[in-house]
C-alpha cells in the first residue's frame, strides 16, 4: 500500500530573491533601478543617474531583474 512506502524528501535549498524593476536611459542607454515596482503608476518619470536626463517611462516598458538577497543574516 502507500503507507509502506519509504520515499525520500528531496528538499532543496533555495536562495532568497527580491525584484526590482529596470528602465533604459533613451539618452546614454544606461540602466536605472526602480525599487518598488508594485507602487509605481501606469506612467512616471526617473532621472538618470550618469547623464541626468529625466524620461518619462510606461509601466509595461519596465523590465524585472531577479537577485539575490542582499541580507546575510536571516530575519
Amino acid at each position: 500500500m502507500f503507507f509502506g512506502t519509504n520515499a525520500q524528501s528531496t528538499t532543496t535549498t533555495r536562495k532568497a530573491t527580491y525584484a526590482r524593476g529596470v528602465v533604459e536611459c533613451s539618452k546614454c542607454r544606461r540602466t536605472t533601478p526602480v525599487y518598488r515596482v508594485e507602487a509605481v503608476s501606469d506612467e512616471f518619470s526617473v532621472r538618470c543617474s550618469q547623464c541626468g536626463h529625466r524620461g518619462f517611462y510606461r509601466k509595461n516598458e519596465m523590465g524585472i531583474q531577479q537577485l539575490p538577497e542582499r541580507r546575510s543574516k536571516k530575519r
